[in-house]
């Protein structure tokens, strides 16, 4: 890649934080542009220099919250595993280990069904409130802290994935500190000022 583009803006965008009902919520590229593209080549498509690109190049130390006690990634859709096992979540949630000592957590959250919730009109989202595609395994959350929680994933829509599996960490007696994110739509309800639907 040409000098000119490792100083291209979009590498050198500071990423965005926003905090409603009491969680952080950050990511560190928009989704939009070359990075989005480079994204989706990555994610659909399982180029993993892609991956690793955009991971090196983005300002990951700026994603860890005060407070943040384990990092628990959103599981993968098998279809979309980039090689060994390791999904872009996963990658990141490691990456955010090395950084900041923060023990991560690879099991608890289980995705039950491949076919995603977006096939459901957004009304039917907010009416539901969770999603059916996860569940948790409460015998291996037994280490797990009851607070500090922060919930890792790779593109934040409209952050419904997340706050799924906060309500479900939520009944069983766990607090969520914070979601993040690679990308982030910020034309997003939850970036424009509009809050997420209530998570309890």
């Amino acid at each position: 890649m040409c000098r000119s583009c490792w100083e291209d803006p979009v590498w050198r965008h500071h990423g965005s934080r926003v905090v409603q009902e009491n969680r952080e919520i950050r990511f560190v590229y928009p989704d939009s542009g070359p990075v989005a593209r480079l994204f989706r080549l990555a994610k659909n498509r399982g180029n993993r220099k892609a991956m690793e690109l955009l991971l090196d190049r983005g300002r990951l130390s700026r994603l860890l919250p005060g407070g943040a006690r384990i990092l628990l990634p959103v599981p993968p859709s098998k279809k979309r595993l980039i090689g060994r096992d390791l999904s872009f979540p996963d990658s990141l949630a490691f990456r955010l280990h090395r950084i900041g000592g923060i023990p991560l957590s690879f099991s608890g959250i289980v995705r039950t069904a491949e076919t995603p919730q977006k096939n459901r009109s957004r009304p039917e989202r907010r009416e539901t409130l969770f999603s059916p595609h996860f569940c948790l395994e409460t015998k291996r959350l037994t280490r797990c802290p009851r607070e500090g929680i922060v919930l890792v994933d790779d593109l934040m829509v409209t952050g419904f994935t997340l706050r799924s599996i906060d309500r479900l960490l939520f009944r069983e007696g766990f607090s969520v500190l914070a979601y993040i994110a690679l990308l982030g739509r910020e034309e997003g309800d939850w970036v424009s000022g509009r809050p997420f639907f209530p998570v309890r």
